[in-house]
């Protein structure tokens, strides 16, 4: 595969349609998810939901040459909804101060390219810049490929495992530090990742 020069951008219209369907796909392909409108309401309205000015956001990698949405990426307050997860982690972020790390999606002909890599970086940047989170935390899934090692190489500390339980989640806190800037070339040795 042709290696391609990308950029990291926030979400537009322009490139909401693209967003979508990344997300979408790796919701549908990557997990084998049916559409829950408790879960994926924010993938059917980004715009409203990572709106700009109180906390969340999204961010999109786009393809340089064709304009094409590679990757998706953003934070969203970290209140967590009850009875899709273990009470005592819906506990830790009810008290509004935690960002969650979300929708961290690349789709598959665009992966093991330093997309995912920097673009977290690139989320990470954003929200220490601008503060409106004290913490952020994540769920993944050891079922995604690479994703445990992916999580833990950025510092991530293990919160809660429920692999065995109703989420399938395992969840984790990111330390607060300063993150180096995202690079537009790719970096070697990226796994698949997800965070949703």
């Amino acid at each position: 595969m042709t290696p391609v020069e990308w950029s990291i951008h926030p979400l537009s219209e322009r490139t909401l349609p693209g967003a979508q369907s990344v997300m979408r796909r790796s919701i549908a392909e990557d997990f084998g998810d049916a559409y829950d409108p408790r879960i994926h309401a924010d993938v059917d309205d980004p715009l409203t939901h990572y709106a700009p000015g109180n906390g969340p956001f999204l961010l999109v990698v786009t393809d340089d040459g064709t304009g094409e949405v590679l990757a998706t990426g953003g934070i969203r307050s970290g209140r967590l909804k009850p009875g899709l997860t273990p009470q005592h982690v819906v506990d830790r972020y009810e008290d509004g101060r935690h960002g969650q790390l979300v929708r961290v999606y690349v789709r598959k002909e665009a992966r093991r390219a330093g997309i995912a890599r920097a673009l977290v970086r690139a989320v990470l940047d954003r929200a220490d810049q601008e503060g409106h989170y004290q913490a952020i935390a994540l769920h993944t899934y050891r079922h995604s490929p690479g994703a445990i090692a992916f999580w833990e190489s950025f510092g991530a500390r293990l919160v809660h495992d429920d692999t065995q339980g109703a989420s399938g989640a395992v969840f984790y806190d990111l330390p607060r530090s300063p993150h180096s800037h995202p690079h537009r070339t790719g970096e070697t040795g990226e796994h698949h990742v997800q965070a949703s």
